[in-house]
Formats: C-alpha cells, sequence, structure tokens
C-alpha cells in the first residue's frame, strides 16, 4: 500500500513540476511578445510625419503610421488570387465635367496604348528587369502643378515619361531605381495649416460658378426658383481642400529639402516624385480593371508587391497625410485650372 501511494506521489509531483515549466515558459512568450510591441509602438509615436511626408511642419497629420511591410511579416495571411482589387478612394470633387475631358488627346482611343507600347520597346532594356505594369498619371510637382506623364514599373526601377501625345513622341525620361527609395508615403493629398491654396481655389470656384450661372446658363435657358436660390449659395465659396489620394515615393532619407531646392522651380534635385490618379480616371467607360491604366492606386498596390520583393531593400511604406508645401500658389491654381500641364484642345490651337 505505501508503494503505491509513493508512486501516486512521485507522478504528482512531476506533473506539477512540467506544469510550472509551461507556465514559465508561457510568461516568456508573453513578456517577449509584450516587449516587442512596446517597442514597436515607441517607434511608430516617435515616427516624424512632417520628415515622412516632405514638410517642415504639419501639425493636422496623424502621429501614427501603418507600416505595411510590418505588418504583412507579423500577420502573415494567404493572399487569394482571385481576390478583386481595392476600389478606388472616394473623391469629392471629379475633376472636369464629361464634355471637357474629351477636349483631352489622351481621351482619344488607342493613344495611350500606342504611346506606352513605343515607351517600352524604346526605353525598356533587359538590365531594367521584369517588366510589371505602365500607367498613364499626373505627377505633381514640388510647386503644386500638375503635369501628365507615363509611369513605367519595372522590378527595379520606376520610369517616369514625359510624352507629347499630339506629336507622339516621348521628350524626356526620369529613372528613380528602387534601391534608392528609402520611403513611399501613400495618403490623402494635403497643404500645411497656413496655406492659402485652399481659400484660393475656394474663391476660385466660387467666382466661376456664379459667373458660368449668371451669364451662361441664363443666356441659354431661364433658370427655376430653385436654381435663384442657389445662385449665391455661401458654399461655393469655402475652402477646397485637395480631396484626392497620391503616393510619393521619396529617397532624402528624411532628410528636409534645401533652400536652393525648394525654392527653385526648375530644379531637378527635388528627392521625391507624387503621382495622383489622371483625370481620365472618373470619365473613362468600363470597370475599375478596365481603368486601371489610370489609376494610382493600382500603381501603388503594385509599387508595394515590387518593393517587398526586393530583400535588399530597406524601404518603409508608410499611409498618411502627403503634404503639399505650397503656401500662397497662385502660379499652379492657374496652371491646374487650365490644364496646362495637359496635351488638349484648347479652342483653335492644340498644345
Amino acid at each position: 500500500m505505501s508503494d503505491i501511494l509513493d508512486d501516486d506521489l512521485e507522478l504528482r509531483v512531476g506533473t506539477l513540476q512540467l506544469t510550472s515549466d509551461n507556465a514559465n515558459a508561457d510568461n516568456r512568450v508573453d513578456n517577449a511578445s509584450d516587449s516587442k510591441s512596446s517597442n514597436k509602438n515607441k517607434n511608430q509615436l516617435n515616427a516624424n510625419p512632417s520628415v515622412l511626408s516632405g514638410a517642415d511642419s504639419l501639425s493636422s497629420s496623424t502621429s501614427s503610421f501603418a507600416d505595411a511591410r510590418a505588418e504583412g511579416i507579423s500577420n502573415p495571411e494567404p493572399r487569394n488570387a482571385a481576390e478583386p482589387e481595392r476600389t478606388v478612394y472616394p473623391r469629392y470633387d471629379v475633376p472636369f465635367n464629361r464634355e471637357n475631358i474629351k477636349d483631352f488627346f489622351t481621351f482619344r482611343k488607342g493613344v495611350v496604348e500606342n504611346a506606352i507600347q513605343e515607351c517600352i520597346t524604346a526605353l525598356l532594356f533587359p538590365e531594367d528587369g521584369e517588366y510589371l505594369g505602365s500607367w498613364l498619371l499626373t505627377e505633381i510637382t514640388l510647386w503644386d502643378n500638375e503635369k501628365e506623364r507615363i509611369v513605367l514599373l519595372t522590378s527595379r526601377l520606376v520610369m517616369t515619361i514625359k510624352y507629347d501625345f499630339i506629336a507622339m513622341k516621348q521628350l524626356d525620361f526620369k529613372k528613380t531605381y528602387l534601391d534608392d527609395l528609402d520611403t513611399i508615403v501613400i495618403g490623402e493629398l494635403v497643404y500645411p495649416p497656413s496655406s492659402l491654396v485652399p481659400r484660393l481655389n475656394g474663391i476660385a470656384t466660387g467666382v466661376t460658378t456664379v459667373v458660368k450661372d449668371c451669364v451662361i446658363d441664363r443666356l441659354c435657358r431661364r433658370p427655376t426658383a430653385n436654381e435663384e436660390a442657389k445662385l449665391f449659395d455661401p458654399k461655393y465659396f469655402e475652402p477646397r481642400e485637395r480631396n484626392l489620394r497620391g503616393v510619393r515615393l521619396m529617397w532624402n532619407k528624411g532628410e528636409p529639402l534645401s533652400l536652393k531646392t525648394a525654392w527653385n522651380p526648375f530644379s531637378q534635385d527635388v528627392p521625391f516624385i507624387t503621382f495622383a490618379s489622371h483625370p481620365i480616371f472618373w470619365h473613362k467607360d468600363g470597370t475599375l480593371e478596365e481603368r486601371a491604366m489610370y489609376d494610382m492606386e493600382t500603381f501603388a498596390q503594385k509599387l508595394q508587391r515590387a518593393i517587398e520583393a526586393m530583400t535588399s531593400s530597406a524601404c518603409c511604406i508608410h499611409h498618411s497625410p502627403i503634404v503639399i508645401q505650397s503656401y500662397l500658389g497662385v502660379t499652379s491654381l492657374l496652371h491646374n485650372k487650365i490644364s496646362l500641364g495637359f496635351f488638349k484642345v484648347r479652342g483653335k490651337f492644340s498644345f
């Protein structure tokens, strides 16, 4: 009987010892995960939104950034090949209208496709890497000017091409290697808090709307009573933000722009490039997949995958506001309102 009790006690003691070891191991794992989580949160809180966005200061930006690469590593989930692409971020102000968009030479059937094929044949070489895609996007310069650009993406570089869609010939191109990128920011295009651009944009839009309603529409037809009441709606003159998403590719390693670069409108040393969707994206017939050629979101997704596929890349991808450092913006407002950066028909002239 005593032998049986001794065996039973030994068994119980061994069981308790094993349980204690497991608990200690679990505690060590929990403490390690908590430490990693706290370190990650500290790193995110220490991130400087103004540096990552290419601005000197921005009080309205959020301080929390979602690093897509880090999330993909910590929470790996199998990608469904049949999963559709994300829908485009909703935009409040659709650029131009259906009639004006037809003045763009790129709106004509086959023009963009032929231009892209010409650029691929003439400018891409085997050493440039595997071809991943091509787009017609809007480049937003340091001085907030919108310009029409063909963008080619390979496994090694992003090529930005200035193309004459009237003469159908390439004018200039620039290569940006993915290895040189240190930060990619995807988010809403915003102005600094002290910028006058939103106010000037609201005044210009209000004046344009009122003149159109007072002069053009009244000459064509008699307005109704409801239209009379809305004629001088003060909402027409409210400040208007960009209300547009973009992607910014940066290789400045967190350093601010020098005064020589920041105040030179002809500088070619700007260490970042910003893209947004082309205006045709909102007016082209077809599904989202058929309009993907003009969609910044599709370009950003493929760019992110190309960065993730490069084991040697140290580039971080952040989702946060992209600051456009324009404070007065009179010239850019005029430039963008009359679409000087796009090839289109302008009355009896085309340029």
